[in-house]
């Protein structure tokens, strides 16, 4: 059947998106912004606002922030207040309600008079007329979620279907209806903020809903949201007049938007949660649904029956308490007798202690007098005895004067003593060196003949020499002569050569130069194509930085580490990476990545661990590249490790390194390959064959993907093809398959261009199969391939290498045999050279062959003349020592006289000395005499400081005591301190009596906390006889709130009990109707289970049969299957319907769990129930209700979301509403029907 709205379509608002919502309606200008307003869904023309009332509401000053819903609680009547109390707060509380509602009334009708676009169109006021008051006329989305719009959503009476794929913005319009009629978030089950359901990157956005008010009048609610500083603050506008929030909550009640029911309004989220309801919720919520009123009801009568229980118990407990407070009030009477004794004896003990305390005043004030007098005679001594030291102190003073003058002369003689001995150790050390001299003189005497003998034999030598010398010096001469003949010839030569080698050196030095940086190049060309073919290492690097940082950090940490982790284990011998580690700079950061990627590679030769796997995949068919990272991107990171016997090194990667690790399995994997047959059905290659990699690898991943059945096809084959076609493929490819792997396969995995299919057959029935397919981006990102444009790129660096190569050659051949002519040149240029050095060397021979002719000749005239020197060295000798000797005598007498001073010196230290000590002396037996004389003196301080604190304390006593007297004397009465002073007894008989008091005083132990007791005892006597006073009057008053609630009880309960009787009445008639249109064989029934007749606590249960010998069994998992409860809870909340006040009705995704023929019998419900004639026709209700008033004219309103369109599904009655918008939307589709 055809849908009754006809589609258009306009272009998307911007061409960079290539999945933009589709216009279905003309263009309008909605907003002060010129935005494009795109209609959403096109139903039959409905009512829309007038575009001057816009015009006229003004934009606000202020943005108004959304006010949390305000707390209506009322406060629980006090089990203890009066019945006339009650009454009178409930009568003020009714006509605040009243007023309340008058005024909420008024100032809709208020702002429907200000405002002109709440007039109703003639022409859609026929077609909305059926329609109750709250329903939906129009739904405008600006900015919101997955819509930029503005966007228009224009409902119709009855079924509005709204189909869509996921993710195309179904649930947008559910979550708008809620956030635009002043709900949040937890309606929805959703993200709490509402920053988050904006569109990302927008400050701005509005909904806009239009409901019915009466049949000429709608009403638009706006909800305008601005973002500053990550808040939302929202304005809300009333047919374009500003208001606040509490208006909002007022159009609600108004309304009857009952959104937080999931009876009425049940989106996507909270599907689940209806099914999680429990007999008691889902009679609240039934009640909810119907009548709020009847809710409330039912929850003051749980109330008043609660109150009533709690004042039952508590009188209970009241009887009880005045009984044992009875009995307490007697024992405490007798404890109480018991004190009067210990009174009378307290007041005989207080007597006698102040008496005690006068006796001890009188005595301490004798003691302070004497105290004084000693005082007095102490510091008559201390001042004798100060006069005394202070003599001998003068004494020592006199002392110290006298010695310190002894003591500077003695200083004195003793550094004249010390100066003459110093003196005699100096000349002792003259007198020694003088000696000393002598000796020395003498043996150079002895040594000078001794020299004269020995040198006659070195004079013949010296002869021999000096003519062996002129014979050289003849030699050298005859050479010199010889060699200038040759002079000029070999100086214009050597320039000759020399300017020939520094042409030859110039050049050489540019065919260098030439030659390394063509060996430069060649390096860097070199390490071009090497790093070009190493895709290794440029996908490792690529995959590194596609993952995330965590992952990428644990791989980076095991590479760090690799080189502990193989020693560790032993999977490499130590020698082995001892050799690597020398072939590395481990200073340097490369050279470590170096190192560490060498031992992994050399753990990948052996067979022991490979990773990650992405460096051994190497892509083949640069056209597929994508084809293959799509389906091998989720164990690129990871690792093989191929012993899987090895625990130890398992768990340390996985558990240590966190790493991805899958393991080798000891079977071995059969690949398919593409036959004849296949080529012409259009299969390119299978997967395996579209990369290179070691087969350890391969046979791997083959344990967790499939490798063996995923394949590639062309285009052509689905590409307009009919569902038999597509399924003769399939089945074609799985026998092919089956007879290659020799076992049977039932499920395909291939790839046509940017779409992945799956394949499978059901193993229960086979013919029963799901096709599905997903869309991939033709995008790689990390396999790398030498594509065309590489390859020719390559192919230049290679001719530019080999050129740079035969360049090379030539300028080596070149530098020969420029090495071999500069060498002959050298060595001409070295042998005039060597030529010139030996002159020099002969020259410097022949200057040292005269010098030393000279010296020689020299030494001889020396010899010659050494009689005559013996001769003078002896005649210096003897006056050198007759010198000495002079000099030896004046000393001598110096010491002398100095000898005789030393001896004066000594006699007068001596005397000196003498005198001092005799001094000291004295001065001792001065000091220890004053010493004595100090220690009487502190002696006789300290005991007038005993006798001072003892006269302090004594006075301190008398204080206190006379205080004590005082205080205790003031609370005495004047009989009482007459009695006082008439008794004459000593100190001694008044503590006697006061001990016999004590000894009776024992028998209560603290007397103070005797007393308390007795004060206390005496108050809680009283406080008792209060406490039964009081119990018996709340007795009193309970009595009478109970016989209130029972009177309370009896009027509330038999209306509501016959109103909700009915409604379950209306609820089984319509549950079993709908349960039987769906099926003959399905059954059903509502039962209301009551805890007593008070209606304490109601639970509701939906009891459901689905064949007709069997039982009724309530709701539940354990019972029936998910099909079942989803379509048992879609007939229970459709046979509500008819009973409730709202406007409209959503359900989201009402088909979920259903097969195709139960859904499409809902749909048939559906339009049944939407239509009055055949509601009326088939659901008919025979039963005369008294409370209920069945409104068969009205149609209801539907909001269905369903993902999916069930076909052969009649759409007569049904508004379908197409949203294009998500996956699978190709831009500028329905431009060629514009």
């Amino acid at each position: 059947m055809k849908p009754t709205n006809k589609r258009k379509k306009n272009k998307p608002e911007n061409k960079r998106h290539a999945k933009k919502n589709k216009i279905t309606d003309k263009n309008k200008d909605l907003s002060n912004d010129n935005c494009e307003v795109i209609d959403l869904i096109e139903g039959d023309p409905i009512i829309q606002n007038n575009k001057s009332g816009k015009s006229k509401g003004k934009s606000p000053q202020k943005i108004q922030s959304d006010k949390k819903n305000e707390s209506h609680n009322n406060s629980k009547k006090g089990a203890n207040k009066h019945e006339s109390s009650k009454k009178t707060k409930k009568s003020k509380k009714n006509d605040n309600i009243t007023d309340n509602s008058k005024s909420q009334s008024n100032w809709l009708e208020s702002t429907l008079l200000q405002s002109t676009s709440g007039n109703v169109e003639p022409e859609s006021s026929d077609r909305l007329r059926k329609l109750k008051k709250g329903a939906i006329i129009e739904i405008t989305l600006f900015n919101w979620m997955v819509f930029s719009g503005p966007i228009k959503l224009k409902a119709s009476e009855g079924i509005n279907l709204i189909a869509a794929a996921n993710a195309s913005g179904k649930s947008s319009i559910v979550c708008a209806l809620v956030f635009g009629l002043g709900y949040n978030s937890s309606v929805l089950s959703r993200n709490k903020e509402l920053i988050n359901f904006i569109k990302k990157g927008e400050k701005k956005s509005f909904i806009e809903i239009i409901l019915k008010y009466d049949e000429t009048r709608n009403v638009c609610v706006k909800r305008i949201m601005n973002i500053n500083d990550n808040k939302v603050e929202s304005i809300w506008l009333v047919n374009n007049i500003k208001t606040n929030f509490s208006n909002i909550l007022d159009i609600q009640k108004e309304y009857y938007l009952n959104l937080d029911n999931l009876i009425t309004f049940m989106p996507q989220e909270n599907v689940s949660k209806f099914s999680r309801l429990n007999p008691e919720e889902l009679f609240e919520y039934t009640l909810l649904a119907i009548d709020g009123n009847l809710l409330k009801t039912y929850k003051d009568i749980n109330d008043i029956i609660n109150n009533k229980q709690v004042g039952e118990k508590k009188l209970v407990i009241y009887e009880h308490e005045i009984v044992e407070e009875e009995k307490l009030m007697t024992s405490l009477e007798e404890k109480k007798g018991r004190f009067d004794e210990l009174k009378n004896l307290i007041y005989t003990v207080k007597l006698y202690k102040v008496k005690k305390h006068m006796i001890i005043l009188e005595k301490r004030r004798e003691d302070l007098k004497q105290y004084k007098v000693k005082i007095d005679e102490l510091t008559k001594d201390k001042d004798k005895q100060f006069k005394v030291v202070k003599k001998y102190l003068r004494e020592i003073e006199k002392c110290h004067k006298i010695i310190n003058k002894v003591s500077l002369k003695v200083n004195q003689k003793k550094n004249q003593i010390k100066e003459a001995v110093s003196k005699y150790v100096i000349w002792n050390i003259k007198l020694d060196e003088l000696e000393q001299g002598i000796v020395k003189e003498e043996k150079i005497m002895e040594d000078t003949v001794k020299n004269l003998y020995n040198n006659s034999h070195y004079a013949k030598d010296i002869d021999y020499q000096i003519k062996k010398t002129k014979r050289e010096i003849k030699e050298i001469e005859a050479f010199f002569s010889e060699k200038e003949k040759n002079n000029k010839r070999t100086i214009i030569r050597e320039t000759e050569l020399q300017t020939e080698l520094k042409e030859l050196l110039n050049e050489s030095k540019k065919i260098m130069m030439k030659k390394y940086t063509l060996q430069s190049d060649i390096d860097v060309i070199t390490n071009k194509i090497k790093k070009a073919r190493n895709y290794e290492h440029i996908q490792e690097e690529r995959m590194l930085n596609n993952i995330d940082f965590v992952f990428r950090e644990r791989i980076v940490n095991y590479k760090r580490n690799l080189k502990n982790i193989v020693r560790t284990h032993n999977l490499i011998s130590n020698d082995f990476v001892d050799d690597l580690t020398t072939k590395y700079d481990v200073t340097k950061i490369s050279s470590q990545n170096e190192l560490n990627n060498a031992i992994a590679d050399e753990l990948a030769k052996r067979d022991i661990l490979y990773g990650p796997i992405c460096k051994y995949i190497k892509c083949k068919n640069p056209e597929f590249d994508y084809i293959l990272e799509f389906f091998l991107k989720k164990y690129f990171n990871s690792f093989l490790l191929i012993k899987k016997e090895n625990q130890e090194l398992l768990e340390a990667l996985y558990k240590n390194h966190k790493l991805s690790v899958i393991t080798m399995s000891k079977e071995t994997h059969e690949f398919c390959h593409v036959t004849s047959e296949m080529k012409k059905r259009g299969v390119i290659c299978f997967l395996y064959e579209l990369f290179e990699s070691p087969e350890v690898i391969k046979h791997g991943l083959s344990n967790f993907l499939p490798l063996t059945i995923a394949f590639v096809i062309n285009d052509d084959v689905i590409k307009n093809k009919s569902t038999d076609e597509i399924n003769e493929f399939n089945n074609f490819m799985i026998k092919e398959l089956s007879k290659q792997l020799n076992e049977e396969i039932n499920s395909l995995f291939y790839f046509c261009s940017n779409n992945v299919h799956r394949y499978k057959i059901s193993s229960y029935n086979k013919n029963v199969y799901m096709h599905t397919f997903s869309y991939i981006k033709k995008s790689c990102n990390i396999l790398y391939s030498i594509t065309s444009d590489i390859e020719r790129d390559l192919d230049l660096l290679f001719e530019k290498k080999q050129k740079y190569i035969e360049e090379l050659t030539e300028v080596e051949e070149s530098l020969h045999e420029l090495d071999k002519s500069k060498k002959a040149k050298n060595d001409e240029h070295n042998k005039i050279i060597l030529e010139r050095t030996e002159m020099k060397i002969k020259k410097e021979r022949l200057v040292i062959l005269n010098n030393d002719l000279i010296k020689l000749q020299n030494d001889l005239n020396v010899y010659l003349k050494g009689e005559d020197i013996i001769d003078q060295k002896k005649k210096s000798i003897m006056k050198n020592i007759t010198s000495i000797n002079g000099e030896k005598i004046k000393v001598c007498e110096e010491y002398f006289l100095l000898l005789k001073e030393h001896v004066k010196w000594d006699q007068e230290l001596f005397s000196e000395s003498r005198y001092l000590n005799k001094w000291k002396r004295y001065m001792s037996v001065i000091k220890n005499i004053n010493a004595e004389n100090e220690e009487k003196l502190n002696a006789t301080k300290n005991l007038i400081d005993a006798e001072i604190t003892n006269y302090t304390t004594c006075l301190n006593d008398i204080k206190e005591l006379e205080e004590i007297i005082k205080t205790k004397k003031s609370a005495l009465t004047d009989s009482e301190i007459q009695l006082v002073d008439e008794i004459n007894l000593p100190l001694e008989e008044i503590n006697k009596k006061l001990h016999e008091c004590f000894i009776q005083q024992r028998l209560f132990p603290d007397i103070e906390k005797e007393e308390e007791k007795y004060n206390l005892i005496a108050l809680q006597i009283q406080k008792h006889k209060d406490n039964i006073e009081n119990k018996k009057k709340d007795i009193e008053n309970l009595k009478i709130d109970l016989q209130n609630y029972d009177k309370q009880i009896e009027t509330m309960i038999p209306n509501w009990s016959n109103e909700v009787n009915e409604y379950i009445i209306f609820l089984n008639h319509n549950f079993q109707k709908f349960m039987n249109f769906i099926n003959p064989d399905y059954d059903g029934k509502i039962e209301l289970v009551k805890k007593s007749n008070k209606y304490e606590k109601c639970q509701l249960f939906v009891k459901v049969k689905f064949k007709k010998t069997s039982p009724f069994l309530s709701l539940s998992v354990s019972h029936q299957s998910g099909g079942e409860r989803s379509l048992s809870t879609m007939i229970y909340i459709l046979s509500i319907q008819k009973l409730t006040k709202n406007g409209f009705y959503v359900l989201d995704e009402l088909n979920q769990g259903l097969d195709q023929v139960n859904e499409k019998k809902i749909f048939e419900l559906l339009s049944c129930l939407s239509n009055p004639t055949i509601y009326e026709q088939h659901f008919l209700h025979q039963y005369n209700y008294k409370y209920i008033n069945i409104d068969y004219k009205s149609k209801p309103q539907y909001f269905i979301l369903t993902p999916q369109i069930i076909r052969n599904i009649p759409f007569k009655d049904i508004t379908v509403h197409y949203l294009f918008n998500g996956f699978g939307v190709i831009e500028n589709q329905f431009d060629d029907l514009l």
